[in-house]
């Protein structure tokens, strides 16, 4: 039998919703000083802030933690339906590329630090370099997630933001 999908998030799945994308920020603003000490590890040169790779890493781990057990509530509790049911070809298009772009959100949240974790812990080269590159991937993805939510709000006033910023049961 089907689960019933919630009239909403709980509240720990909209504080996780925004506390994971502050954080995300601030692996942002620490990468550079990542990029240093680990240039400087493979080199033998050290450069940077320690202290401020290791607050990388630290929040990195959060980061993942906290992205799984959203999938886990996500996967327990289940999400609201969605915001409106497609009458149009482009509607349906609009909720398929929301779905999709869910998906990749989530693997690219949860993919980022796995691989900044094997390529800092094991000096695994290929990873470091795959962590910094889907920073591009993250960027675009979160860019799409943030434009499909304005026009949820803006063009189709379907309260879809309203979602995320209040607790529905």
């Amino acid at each position: 039998m089907a689960k019933e999908a919630p009239a909403g998030y709980s509240k720990m799945q909209i504080l996780l919703h925004w506390a994971v994308p502050v954080l995300i920020v601030v692996q942002f603003l620490l990468g550079p000083a990542m990029t240093s000490v680990y240039e400087g590890m493979k080199t033998g040169t050290p450069t940077g802030s320690p202290a401020l790779a290791w607050a990388h890493v630290g929040i990195g781990l959060l980061v993942l933690v906290l992205a799984l057990w959203r999938v886990g509530l996500r996967f327990a509790r289940g999400v609201p339906a969605p915001a409106f049911e497609p009458k149009t070809p482009e509607q349906g298009f609009l909720a398929f590329v929301t779905n999709e772009l869910t998906f990749f959100l989530y693997l690219a949240i949860l993919a980022m630090p796995v691989l900044g974790a094997v390529g800092w812990f094991y000096g695994n080269g290929v990873a470091a370099s795959a962590h910094a590159s889907m920073k591009y991937l993250l960027i675009l993805v979160v860019a799409v997630h943030v434009g499909l939510t304005l026009v949820h709000q803006f063009v189709l006033r379907d309260g879809s933001l309203d979602r995320m910023r209040k607790v529905g049961d």
